[in-house]
């Protein structure tokens, strides 16, 4: 059986390919080998099909137009090309999200400008202020670690944040005050909650290990379970990193991610998440 790894081409950091590694040992334990390639190695000419093609691939980038082409070609992604394309954009995430029921924050989208342009009128801003409150929590569509997620204080503060946008799409968000600092990642594989840590920062509003954060071992209640599951099946993922944070009333979902650093969850849980996404994978494809 042939099998493809398609990682990103500039995302070669150690905590990378570290995950990538953790991929090929769990296959080679099964007998199948992995070959990783970086997205120049299987970049295709528009039109033109693949040579070679593997049985399936995994797919760890956000190439959303490589893993079209490969879909055309009848190669076999996961996870594929249209749920990755929602995870990416945290806008259309939630919408998706929202479209199925799952419980989210109150959200509003900001009106869409242009480069050259910006966000020159701020009625919008005004208007998301009067309906969540303060302070807000405003993020990019695109971004990663938490790293595209602020908190705005005030007006003042929210401003200078849409002054460094420019352009950018972004959503403004309640600020879920119950869960500062604090939520659960419940990794799905196959609809089945595998794995859960608690993370928490006591620095940060954001949760994220990248940002400072801690992850410890944790048993959620079947209500957090449920939601999470419900997230990553209303996105169709084969396997997910589902953010749940605390709301004073019930789990709320803060983020599903289709390309979850698995790392962390290895080391607070002793779980390699590795070996769950292969044997559900060879389960599908065997």
């Amino acid at each position: 059986m042939k099998s493809w790894l398609i990682v990103n081409t500039f995302m070669d950091n150690q905590k990378f390919v570290n995950l990538y590694k953790l991929l090929s040992e769990s296959f080679k334990k099964r007998n199948v080998s992995l070959e990783i390639k970086r997205a120049e190695d299987v970049s295709l000419e528009i039109g033109k099909p693949v040579i070679n093609k593997p049985d399936f691939a995994i797919f760890w980038d956000k190439d959303i137009y490589l893993a079209e082409r490969l879909e055309q070609n009848g190669i076999k992604l996961f996870n594929n090309s249209r749920s990755i394309y929602l995870c990416d954009n945290k806008i259309l995430m939630y919408q998706e999200l929202a479209k199925h029921n799952i419980r989210i924050p109150r959200t509003i989208v900001a009106p869409k400008t242009f480069e050259g342009l910006g966000y020159t009128n701020r009625i919008f801003l005004d208007n998301a202020i009067n309906e969540l409150g303060l302070p807000i929590v405003i993020k990019e569509a695109y971004g990663s670690f938490g790293e595209q997620v602020y908190l705005a204080e005030d007006r003042e503060d929210a401003n200078l944040i849409i002054n460094r946008l420019g352009h950018k799409d972004f959503l403004l968000q309640e600020y879920i005050a119950s869960s500062k600092g604090r939520d659960i990642r419940i990794n799905v594989v196959g609809n089945i909650a595998v794995a859960s840590m608690l993370r928490e920062n006591k620095n940060d509003f954001r949760s994220n290990i990248s940002n400072g954060g801690n992850g410890t071992a944790f048993s959620p209640s079947d209500d957090y379970i449920d939601l999470a599951i419900k997230a990553a099946q209303s996105l169709n993922l084969v396997f997910a990193g589902v953010d749940v944070m605390f709301g004073e009333d019930g789990p709320i979902i803060c983020e599903v991610n289709s390309n979850p650093q698995f790392a962390s969850t290895l080391k607070a849980t002793g779980i390699n998440l590795a070996d769950n996404i292969v044997d559900y994978i060879l389960r599908q494809v065997c």
